[in-house]
């Protein structure tokens, strides 16, 4: 997921392996919209969310919007309201870009100054603030052990301990990273996805050493998103190309010998993706993009035979520009948010 300029900027990548400035009205309105998996309708939209930047599943029903206003707020989604919100930090717009719940169940999210903000969902209170890095730009959690593993916009990936959150290991890379993900059955692979004008992968095979190496292959454009598909060692790299007409998505199998990558260009730029193993044969695939129009559209893809091989099944065009996606538990939406401006 992307980070915020100051002055309410939404990054996104740009051909240069930097990234490309998109500014924002400082009180521009976000929208959630419910899209059905099973005919991709929308089914509800929740408006006027002042700022909001990202979302987290929060158990059956559950939705977690936190906005550039460093509030949170808690929904029913099934029912399209809201439970609560609070403040969990000071307004800015360069922060609240990305986050993750861990094993504990405690929320996990990027915030201003390079803080990590930790909040305890059960108590809906903030228990930790802390620095891992000078810049991190992406963060995820192991399925198995309290660690956390984040991109650092300086060129490295580091360990969290999320017991004192302590910065453990960190490795540098060869390129700027734009995303990070763990492997979803074991978590003993954690992969980057980079801005680099190649798009490289560095990788970390945690049984054996704490050391990045570059993948046998790379994406082929800078990286604005990678995501895991389960337990299938198969992992997808989202490319905006924001010189072309559109930009693609690539899925690749094999966490540090890649053997297979399968290029689909979708409509727009993708900017983040989202997976639910749930819905089809192996699981749909949605990949968020902005038009060149400053419009939404979403591709969702499906996996007849296996994750390499990927056909779409449709897209979806909203009003706004993108600003995350999800989609929880069984799968049975799509959740999207969307600015006004």
């Amino acid at each position: 997921m992307t980070g915020y300029a100051a002055s309410a900027c939404l990054l996104l990548l740009c051909i240069t392996g930097c990234h490309q400035v998109t500014e924002y009205r400082s009180g521009d309105l976000t929208r959630i919209t419910l899209v059905r998996s099973s005919d991709f309708q929308v089914e509800g939209i929740m408006e006027d969310f002042e700022m909001g930047r990202t979302m987290f599943s929060d158990g059956p029903g559950g939705l977690i919007l936190v906005t550039a206003e460093g509030r949170l707020h808690r929904i029913d989604f099934a029912s399209m309201s809201e439970d609560t919100s609070y403040l969990i930090g000071g307004s800015s717009g360069d922060g609240y870009g990305d986050g993750v719940i861990d094993l504990s169940g405690d929320l996990y999210v990027l915030g201003p100054g390079s803080q990590v903000i930790e909040v305890d969902l059960t108590t809906d209170e903030v228990v930790d603030g802390f620095v891992p890095g000078p810049d991190p730009v992406a963060i995820c959690a192991s399925p198995n052990w309290p660690r956390l593993y984040f991109a650092d916009g300086t060129g490295f990936i580091g360990e969290i301990w999320t017991s004192d959150n302590h910065t453990g290991f960190t490795t540098n890379l060869g390129a700027t990273p734009a995303d990070i993900m763990v492997e979803p059955a074991g978590g003993r692979y954690v992969i980057a996805g980079c801005t680099d004008g190649g798009g490289s992968l560095y990788g970390i095979y945690l049984d054996i050493s704490q050391y990045s190496r570059k993948l046998t292959i790379d994406a082929g454009s800078p990286c604005s998103g990678i995501l895991p598909f389960g337990i299938d060692s198969s992992f997808a790299v989202a490319c905006p190309c924001w010189t072309g007409d559109h930009g693609y998505v690539c899925t690749c199998r094999g966490y540090l010998d890649t053997l297979i990558v399968t290029s689909r260009e979708v409509q727009g730029h993708p900017v983040d993706l989202s997976f639910n193993p749930t819905p089809g044969y192996l699981g749909y695939l949605h990949v968020l993009s902005r038009t060149d129009e400053g419009n939404t559209v979403i591709s969702v893809f499906e996996f007849p035979l296996s994750y390499t091989v990927p056909e779409l099944v449709t897209t979806v065009q909203l009003d706004g520009f993108p600003r995350d996606i999800i989609s929880p538990g069984d799968g049975e939406y799509i959740i999207v948010l969307t600015s006004d401006i």
